[in-house]
């Protein structure tokens, strides 16, 4: 399909995608990042396929709805992340299909009402390890920054990463 980027057009197929992903690493979802296409059985940020691609620069060649039109129009499924997840990606490059799981951290968080409409959030895995923000997008994006922290700190210190596999809701009547 033909697209158009930055005043330039470009000839983009399903399999240009693939091709130019092909043994490259998914880069780590930060904060900015919120979607996310599966190529290789890896979760990609959509930016990352389209900058290889086409070459243009992350920051001001194309944007994130830009990837998100491309995509989904040569048919790739455009997915947002859950609530809490932070991706720290493999060292290095994939040179064979590798789970999406390597170096992925899952956390659950809670978010409640603070004072003055602030939101609270905190990451229960994780002690002592809070945020806050005026708007949920602001807060959830506080703790991930406040997550990423706690485990350069922990790294730091030789500690273990504790890995969630599964959160469950129960009822309790009082």
């Amino acid at each position: 399909m033909r697209f158009i980027l930055g005043g330039k057009a470009y000839e983009i197929s399903r399999e240009d995608i693939l091709n130019v992903t092909k043994g490259v690493a998914p880069k780590g979802f930060d904060g900015r990042s919120r979607y996310f296409v599966e190529l290789h059985g890896l979760e990609y940020p959509i930016k990352q396929p389209i900058h290889l691609v086409t070459g243009l620069s992350y920051t001001g060649g194309f944007t994130a709805q830009d990837a998100h039109r491309i995509l989904t129009k040569l048919g790739y499924l455009v997915k947002e992340l859950p609530l809490g997840f932070i991706f720290v990606p493999p060292q290095g490059n994939v040179s064979k299909q590798t789970s999406v799981n390597e170096g992925t951290y899952r956390f659950a968080i809670t978010l409640k009402p603070g004072e003055n409409g602030y939101i609270i959030v905190g990451c229960p895995a994780l002690p002592g390890c809070h945020s806050q923000g005026r708007t949920e997008e602001e807060a959830i994006s506080n703790i991930r920054e406040a997550i990423r922290g706690y485990i350069a700190s922990m790294k730091r210190h030789g500690d273990e990463i504790p890995v969630l596999t599964e959160v469950r809701e129960i009822e309790v009547a009082v």
